[in-house]
């Protein structure tokens, strides 16, 4: 690698951009994201740790500008001041987290399934692209343009597009408190039938998950109206204990992060997104390759897996696929090259994302190699 690139603004990193003649980049901040996606094969890297800050906050617009290396954290306290929050509720990894790389992975939390996923919260965006254009696309408001809507594509791209410099954010109003009902005991066939159950119910569920043989259902709002709530799904359940506010903070926060999970050493750990109908027979698939833990989230949308590292990656992205879904790999480090990080796109899916790329990043400088060849 040679030395970093350390842009400071906009104008830097089209010059980075202008005087790669040809070079790969690998762009970086955080690096907490830095297990997702293959290793790329970029000489030279670029570090956006001074894109930071908060450029434009208006509360009672809810919209948020920052620049992509701005701390998560910082965004959420600043939000949390003002009663509201990023709605999607982003995966952290790591107190280094920042807004575009979570962006750039695409990470939503527990609330996804009844909130939309981060992309949805994405308004607008300033970004230099491929041939060192700075591309301003979206807006400012909630009622958007219409058109194709480029800024998106960022989002979950892993830095393979262009380098985010703005994003604009819709933000939600930040619920008073919450309360979770664990139901212990439950066995994972059940869990999921609730899970379906709670979903279409009228509360304000907010988080469906199970793990180690307990379901959580969280409710979110206002004191008054929580507590009527929650009693509804113990009763519907006819057991459970239910924890308050911090409790149930604490929780979520821990499921959020990789559903709580971790792979020791001769493990890896995978994210697999998939019909929440089709949860049983992919946890079912995953057995008959020595799954060794699970967590189920986004009321049977989301599986967080932890398997031998000896378990071919082909496998679980076939059991994937049978069930209409998709595997993400973690790698293990940097020495791990991560080559079937990802399952492979259907055919027609990967010729719009290889013309699109073609169109914004024609040469192929950003992050080579990191999402697919």
């Amino acid at each position: 690698m040679k030395a970093p690139l350390r842009p400071a603004d906009v104008s830097q990193v089209v010059e980075c951009v202008r005087d790669a003649d040809g070079a790969g980049l690998a762009l970086r901040a955080g690096g907490t994201k830095d297990r997702l996606g293959r290793a790329t094969s970029a000489t030279t890297d670029v570090d956006l740790s001074a894109l930071s800050g908060i450029v434009t906050y208006e509360p009672e617009e809810l919209i948020l500008i920052a620049r992509p290396a701005t701390s998560l954290v910082e965004v959420e306290e600043l939000l949390a001041q003002n009663g509201q929050h990023l709605a999607f509720e982003p995966t952290h990894w790591g107190p280094a987290a920042t807004l575009g790389g979570t962006l750039g992975v695409g990470a939503s939390g527990p609330r996804r399934f009844v909130a939309g996923a981060a992309r949805d919260f994405v308004l607008g965006m300033e970004f230099v692209d491929g041939l060192g254009r700075v591309i301003r696309t979206g807006g400012r408001v909630v009622k958007n343009v219409t058109g194709y809507d480029l800024w998106r594509s960022l989002v979950g791209a892993y830095g393979t597009l262009g380098v985010m410099t703005e994003i604009c954010l819709k933000l939600w109003p930040l619920p008073e408190t919450q309360q979770t009902l664990a139901v212990s005991g439950q066995t994972r066939t059940d869990a999921l039938a609730q899970m379906y159950a709670w979903s279409r119910r009228p509360e304000a569920v907010t988080g469906l998950a199970y793990s180690d043989g307990t379901l959580l259902a969280r409710i979110e709002g206002s004191t008054a109206a929580i507590e009527p709530q929650i009693k509804a799904l113990w009763q519907d359940a006819s057991a459970g204990e239910i924890l308050a506010d911090t409790e149930s903070r604490r929780c979520w926060e821990r499921l959020r992060e990789a559903g709580a999970l971790t792979a020791a050493r001769g493990e890896v750990l995978y994210r697999i997104v998939v019909p929440p109908s089709r949860a049983e027979e992919t946890v079912v698939a995953l057995e008959r390759m020595e799954l060794c833990r699970c967590c189920l989230d986004w009321a049977g949308g989301l599986l967080w897996a932890v398997l031998p590292r000896d378990c071919p990656p082909a496998r679980v992205h076939t059991a994937a696929t049978e069930a209409g879904g998709m595997a993400a790999r973690l790698s293990q480090g940097p020495e791990d090259p991560n080559d079937e990080a990802f399952t492979p796109l259907p055919e027609g899916v990967a010729r719009l994302n290889t013309t699109l790329r073609q169109t914004i990043d024609p040469q192929g400088r950003f992050n080579p190699g990191r999402l697919y060849n």
